[in-house]
């Protein structure tokens, strides 16, 4: 999934950051070599400008001893901002498995309402031709001959419509799983896929909740903004350094590797912004001004997670309840049409009549393979709000953990 691969990028930018971070704590040492031309007055030839060559070669080592944090706070946040990255990468796993998840329980709705409406479609011609032969033997009339074919139609209409959002819905699971769009059609051919119409094994939703990747990584946010307001702070007291340098230095390039040259030397140095005291308390207010605005957006964050969870929660009961009603709606319904039928063909009903119980038994129908996929969908979005629940259990229930069969 390109998302994926994203958020992965971003981690290991994260990660080469934090380790670089990490080392400058350590001594720098470089090799190189110089080679120095100039002319310049000579005092011990009476003032005469004179030409002078030297050349160097050696390693060199610089080192901030790390008094008062700096490098050491720079490091914590560098650290905090590699956690955030791997939570948001988390986050993006469990998001594309939601979407996936999905997109796979509205297909097998939308495939299992193109059934439906397929299946009515028979019965309706089968009314069609009853109608029609009745009409011929003076039983009937043309009116109810019309009203047949305007509904069948109607039917036939619907069901292109129906095809589109499987087709798009096939393409769309193809793309978040990074193939062609129609690299799935053969694996997503229709089959039925029951509504998992039962309680959930959640356990604690507030442990759950502090596992969500996007609470995790704002609360990373937040140690990374803290510790750079620890660097900050370490600004207002003096940097001490050491650099060295240890190797050979003459001013014959043929003799520069001889024992006789070797050289070596050590600076230890402090620098101080005393007089700059301003610029450095303006960037300690803007870094504390930034670690709060991110503390108000973990807060936030946490609150969305909390109303996230409440709304997946309730969506899911609500839903499994109407499942049952809209059960019962179906069941009824198709009981009405098989009576109206009968009545019909006996002559002791109207058509209009059967033609009622057949748009009342269609919309029920359709109704309940919505109300199948919805419960599915519910299901997808409390694993989403829950940070991936399921994923570290021993067994999580076939509606999240099926896999595309």
């Amino acid at each position: 999934n390109l998302d994926l691969r994203i958020a992965m990028a971003r981690v290991r930018e994260a990660r080469a950051v934090f380790v670089e971070q990490r080392l400058d704590q350590l001594p720098h040492v470089t090799s190189g070599g110089s080679y120095d031309r100039r002319k310049q007055p000579d005092a011990t030839v009476g003032g005469e400008r004179v030409f002078s060559e030297t050349y160097q070669l050696g390693f060199d080592a610089g080192w901030e001893l790390d008094l008062f944090g700096r490098q050491r706070r720079a490091a914590e946040a560098a650290r905090a901002d590699l956690g955030a990255e791997q939570d948001n990468l988390a986050d993006a796993q469990v998001t594309v498995a939601a979407e996936v998840a999905r997109n796979y329980f509205e297909l097998r709705g939308t495939q299992k309402r193109i059934d439906v409406a397929k299946r009515t479609l028979v019965n309706l011609r089968d009314t069609q031709r009853l109608t029609e032969a009745r009409w011929e033997l003076g039983a009937g009339s043309e009116l109810d001959v019309q009203s047949s074919r305007a509904r069948l139609k109607a039917i036939e209409a619907d069901i292109p419509l129906l095809e589109v959002a499987e087709v798009q819905s096939r393409h769309r699971l193809a793309v978040l799983l990074g193939q062609r769009p129609d690299a799935l059609d053969g694996l997503l051919q229709p089959r039925e896929v029951p509504a998992y119409a039962k309680q959930l094994p959640l356990g604690d939703t507030t442990d759950l909740l502090r596992q969500r990747a996007d609470v995790r990584s704002a609360e990373r946010r937040l140690a990374a903004a803290t510790a750079r307001v620890g660097v900050a702070t370490a600004d207002l007291f003096p940097r001490i350094s050491l650099t060295g340098f240890v190797g050979f230095l003459s001013g014959d390039a043929s003799g520069l590797v001889n024992g006789a040259n070797k050289a070596w030397s050590v600076t230890p140095s402090i620098s101080w912004a005393a007089f700059d005291f301003g610029t450095v308390r303006a960037r300690l207010r803007a870094s504390k001004a930034q670690a709060d605005g991110v503390a108000a957006e973990y807060e936030k964050t946490v609150l969305l997670a909390l109303e996230d969870t409440e709304n997946a929660l309730t969506r899911y009961a609500k839903q499994q309840a109407r499942l049952g009603i809209v059960a019962e709606q179906a069941q009824a319904a198709r009981r009405a049409e098989q009576l109206a039928q009968i009545r019909y063909r006996e002559g002791s009903e109207d058509f209009l009549t059967l033609l009622d119980a057949q748009r009342t038994q269609l919309a029920a129908d359709d109704a309940l393979a919505a109300a199948e996929s919805t419960v599915n969908v519910s299901v997808v979005g409390v694993y989403k709000a829950l940070g991936g629940w399921g994923q570290q259990q021993d067994a999580a229930p076939p509606a999240v953990a099926g896999t595309l069969r």
